[in-house]
């Protein structure tokens, strides 16, 4: 077995702690603390999402006043501009994530709408059902869920590759799903913040504060005081993405594996499994008792990390209803749904009718 460069793994170890606080925004900070010439630390972190790995801003949803759910259905053939519905649904209906199952032609949403609004995305599924937009659409609530932080013992920085023995993971059966967040009192400008952070973490105050029309100062105030002090943003993520070489060369697999009605000790012991394997980069536990795991696999690392993982269920018991394979060519995430915020009310606001009528209309103008 190759050995990886303690150096390339122990300097993602030694970053994570400043990624998971600010998103390592603080690179003066890093580098005193870390002993590292600012130079030298700089590049290697713009250097990240060459090397395929992104760091990821993760809101309190539960903070912000928000609920989401998984949403499933499949498409008619006749629908040919998925971008544009699926774009009308994130702008009028709070849509955050959407892939297509290679398979099975099933698309897994993921819907973050307003709290206690939960009827009105009912409505909308019901109407774009009637009307043949969709089909067979079920709905389930989550609970958590929660993006893993990148294992850097198992990722060679310097070589972008990884080096696993399996044989060595493993996992803890009594992982506790986290409480809930309080919703706190929030405002558009810190809405648009977080949008920003979500799309580019490492944006400057200077820079921020001309998207968000803002004074200098008052950015600063809010970002510091609501958006950290209040931790809007919960948390933020290293990621492997994989290099914009492996994307196009398609050797990069995404799988969901889906659990229906488990009971706790089998969450648990689901989560244990998942979370021993570095290709794991996020799970979710909705309201019925269903246990997504989304797993981000380098084409070869496959043959190895699927055993493992069918290993470690089978000897537990567990057995996935599904396994979704995402189509690489089909698949979106959005930032967080702030034009549902009315800021003439200062409240979030989601209707049926209008996010019906606004879909409809995207439809129509980017299908001609």
């Amino acid at each position: 077995m190759r050995r990886i460069s303690e150096d390339a793994a122990d300097f993602l170890s030694k970053i994570s702690p400043f990624v998971n606080s600010d998103g390592a925004r603080n690179l003066n900070e890093m580098s005193r603390e870390l002993s590292i010439p600012y130079q030298t630390l700089r590049k290697r972190m713009v250097n990240l999402k060459k090397d395929g790995i992104s760091i990821l801003a993760i809101p309190d949803f539960q903070k912000l006043g928000l609920e989401r759910f998984r949403v499933f259905f499949t498409l008619p053939t006749s629908m040919t501009n998925v971008k544009a519905f699926f774009g009308g649904l994130h702008q009028s209906a709070g849509l955050k994530i959407y892939s297509r199952s290679l398979y099975s032609q099933i698309f897994d949403c993921e819907f973050a709408i307003p709290s206690g609004t939960f009827s009105e995305l009912e409505k909308l599924l019901l109407k774009l059902q009637e009307i043949e937009l969709i089909q067979e659409y079920e709905t389930r609530q989550i609970v958590w869920k929660d993006v893993l932080m990148l294992n850097g013992r198992f990722y060679d920085y310097s070589k972008k590759q990884w080096d696993v023995d399996f044989s060595t993971l493993s996992g803890d059966p009594s992982v506790q799903i986290p409480s809930a967040s309080k919703p706190e009192r929030v405002d558009y400008s810190d809405l648009l913040m977080i949008k920003e952070l979500e799309a580019d973490p490492w944006v400057k105050v200077v820079e921020l504060a001309k998207k968000v029309k803002l004074e200098q100062g008052d950015t600063a105030y809010h970002l510091n005081n609501h958006v950290f002090g209040k931790k809007l943003i919960k948390a933020f993520r290293l990621k492997y993405n994989g290099t914009k070489e492996a994307w196009l060369r398609h050797s990069i697999v995404n799988l969901t594996y889906l659990f229906k009605q488990m009971s706790e000790e089998d969450i648990r012991h689901a989560m244990s499994i998942f979370t021993s394997s570095p290709f794991t980069w996020s799970h979710t536990v909705t309201k019925d008792g269903s246990y997504f795991a989304e797993v981000m696999l380098p084409l070869a690392q496959y043959p190895e990390a699927t055993q493992y993982l069918s290993t470690q269920l089978r000897l537990l018991e567990l057995k996935p209803a599904s396994i979704f394979e995402e189509d690489w060519s089909c698949l979106s995430t959005f930032t967080i749904p702030y034009m549902l915020y009315n800021t003439e009310r200062a409240a979030w606001e989601f209707n049926a009718e209008h996010a019906l009528q606004y879909t409809l209309q995207m439809i129509q103008t980017y299908s001609t």
